[in-house]
């Protein structure tokens, strides 16, 4: 009768175990966080996209130490949906910066339910030709534009 004592020890054992990872696995999940918590989490995310670019804070006074790189897709916003960064932070961590942003707000939009409104074909795209700094700032350039 040892046999069937030990084996349901185990099987007490295994469903302990399958049981706590069950609680630990729902309690890392942010299903219970509030809209609110949601939007402070993204707009966390944006400020430090933002901050790790230095388009406010480093002075623009050379437009080849500037650079921009896709962070939306609204090809027909001012902006083209694009954001300046300067040359001196390394593109990959901003690029999976951004990444993390944009993963992050299409989940909390499937989340709450928000959807884009659907809008007809962009006919006019809006793609920077380059960088100008005015005003010691950087401003993204289209053609005769600045943004």
């Amino acid at each position: 009768n040892k046999t069937n004592h030990k084996s349901l020890t185990m099987k007490k054992l295994s469903f302990i175990l399958l049981a706590a990872a069950f609680v630990c696995f729902s309690c890392s999940n942010d299903v219970g966080t509030t809209q609110e918590e949601d939007n402070a989490k993204l707009e966390s995310l944006y400020n430090d996209i933002i901050t790790y670019s230095k388009v406010d804070t480093e002075p623009c006074s050379n437009p080849e130490e500037w650079g921009f790189v896709k962070m939306y897709d609204t090809p027909c916003s001012p902006t083209g949906g694009f954001i300046l960064y300067s040359k001196k932070v390394d593109l990959g961590v901003l690029e999976k910066k951004i990444k993390e942003y944009n993963t992050y707000k299409a989940y909390i939009n499937k989340k709450w339910g928000f959807y884009a409104d659907v809008m007809p074909p962009c006919t006019d795209p809006k793609v920077p030709t380059g960088v100008k700094c005015i005003d010691n700032k950087p401003q993204l350039y289209f053609g005769f534009v600045l943004y």
